[in-house]
C-alpha cells in the first residue's frame, strides 16, 4: 500500500508543477484595458504577441471601428452584399491604423490579416447578414442614414476619398429605398447631397 500512496503523492506534485508552469506561460492581463471581453484584440495579441503598451494603443482603434460598424448594421437600405462590402472597408481601414503601432515582424501578420479580410470580401463580405429591408419604426426615415453618414465622416481611419465614396453610397441607397417613406423635401435634400458628393 505504501508504494501506491507514494506514487499518488508524486503524481500530485507533478500535476501541481505542471499547473504552475502553465500559469506562468499564459500572458499577463494588461492593466489599463477597459473591462469586458476584447475578442479581436485577444486574437491579435495571440497572433502577434502584442505588448501591453501596444494593446493599450490598439484597443481604442478597435473601439472606434465599432462606432461605424454599429450604425452600419442598423442601416436597412443596404443589401447584405453592400453592407458586407462597406464592413470590409471599415475593417481594412482599422487594420491600416493598427499596422502603424506594430513592429516590422508583427506587420507581416497584419498584412496577412488584411489580405484575409479582402479575400473574405470577394466571397460575399465576411460575416453573412440577411437583407434588412424594414423601414425604421416611426420618427425620421433618414435617421439611420444620417447616423451612418456622420459615423463614416468622423472615422479617422478612413481617407477623405473613402469617406466621400462611402457616404455617397449610403445616401444613394437611402434615396433608392422604396421602403422609406420620404417626403418630397427629404428626397430633394438627398438628391442635392448626392449631386454634391458626385462632383
Amino acid at each position: 500500500m505504501k508504494p501506491i500512496h507514494c506514487s499518488f503523492a508524486i503524481i500530485a506534485a507533478l500535476l501541481a508543477a505542471i499547473s504552475v508552469v502553465g500559469q506562468e506561460a499564459a500572458p499577463a492581463k494588461c492593466e489599463g484595458l477597459p473591462p469586458g471581453r476584447h475578442a479581436n484584440l485577444e486574437r491579435m495579441t495571440a497572433g502577434m504577441n502584442l505588448t501591453c503598451e501596444q494593446q493599450l494603443k490598439i484597443e481604442p482603434l478597435l473601439h472606434e471601428e465599432e462606432s461605424v460598424s454599429k450604425p452600419l448594421q442598423k442601416f436597412s437600405s443596404f443589401s447584405a452584399d453592400e453592407r458586407g462590402g462597406v464592413m470590409d472597408q471599415v475593417k481594412i481601414a482599422a487594420r491600416r491604423q493598427i499596422r502603424e503601432q506594430l513592429k516590422p515582424e508583427q506587420q507581416k501578420w497584419m498584412d496577412n490579416d488584411i489580405e484575409s479580410v479582402k479575400a473574405g470580401g470577394k466571397k460575399g463580405g465576411g460575416k453573412k447578414t440577411a437583407d434588412i429591408k424594414t423601414a425604421p419604426a416611426g420618427g425620421d426615415p433618414l435617421a439611420d442614414e444620417q447616423a451612418l453618414s456622420q459615423a463614416v465622416m468622423a472615422y479617422s481611419a478612413f481617407t477623405a476619398a473613402e469617406k466621400k465614396s462611402i457616404v455617397l453610397q449610403v445616401k444613394k441607397a437611402a434615396r433608392n429605398d422604396s421602403s422609406l417613406s420620404l417626403t418630397t423635401e427629404q428626397q430633394k435634400k438627398l438628391d442635392a447631397e448626392i449631386e454634391g458628393l458626385s462632383k
